[in-house]
């Protein structure tokens, strides 16, 4: 027996009683013997459901979808598995060939492609303050899409999942660079090239009143720990 199920059922009755419902209802359903114990979620609730604890009853009661459709945490649509990779985003650059790697930056399970510019941000800063990309594991949570480090989270329901997300920030001295950018990565040693599977990032960037192409592929130095 797990020892959580090994507690005293009055001590798991208390611990309940601290639970959002959505909370309970999740614990419910991961056990024959809890789902028996606690009471109905909504048994004791005076007022309405906030959006987000609507959103995740809605989750935990629905019937499985087929093997090939999933559905994404944020827009709350099905969609088929091969939308759940970032190459099938726009703000990725598609492989040329099936021997690179088919993910380009990270995506957190059940986030859809649809998604990726929402681990992305510029940020603009004074002349000679810094001008680069950075990356770093933020909290996100998973009812709203809010980095929050970047924003606050607009949900204000106290059950939000969150979860933490590989996010890439481009801080920005000037008026010129990045008007715009694309992620790629480089074929790796997996995938028989030898290159390390290093990420990059292609920018659109402006001058002399016109648009033209970033030099090349410049390198996002230290992102993805390589």
């Amino acid at each position: 027996m797990p020892p959580f199920l090994a507690l005293p059922p009055e001590l798991l009755l208390d611990i309940a009683d601290y639970l959002p419902p959505d909370a309970i209802l999740a614990l419910k359903l991961t056990h024959p013997t809890l789902n028996t114990l606690l009471p109905p979620p909504l048994q004791k609730r005076t007022h309405p459901l906030p959006r987000c604890a609507r959103l995740a009853y809605l989750t935990y009661l629905r019937r499985p979808s087929p093997t090939s459709l999933i559905r994404c945490i944020l827009c709350k649509a099905t969609y088929p598995a091969a939308l759940f990779t970032s190459a099938a985003s726009p703000a990725c650059l598609t492989a040329p060939s099936s021997a690179f790697r088919n993910e380009v930056v990270e995506l957190p399970p059940r986030f859809c492609a649809w998604h990726v510019s929402r681990l992305a941000r510029v940020v603009r800063v004074a002349p000679g303050e810094g001008n680069g990309w950075t990356s770093r594991v933020e909290r996100m949570c998973m009812h709203c899409g809010a980095v929050q480090a970047w924003r606050k989270c607009g949900c204000g329901c106290g059950s939000c999942g969150v979860r933490g997300v590989r996010t890439y920030t481009r801080w920005l001295d000037n008026g010129r660079e990045c008007r715009g950018f694309l992620f790629w990565r480089e074929q790796g040693a997996e995938d028989g090239g030898g290159g390390g599977g290093r990420l990059f990032v292609r920018e659109t960037c402006w001058s002399s009143g016109r648009w033209k192409l970033g030099i090349g592929f410049a390198r996002i130095w230290g992102l993805d720990g390589r």
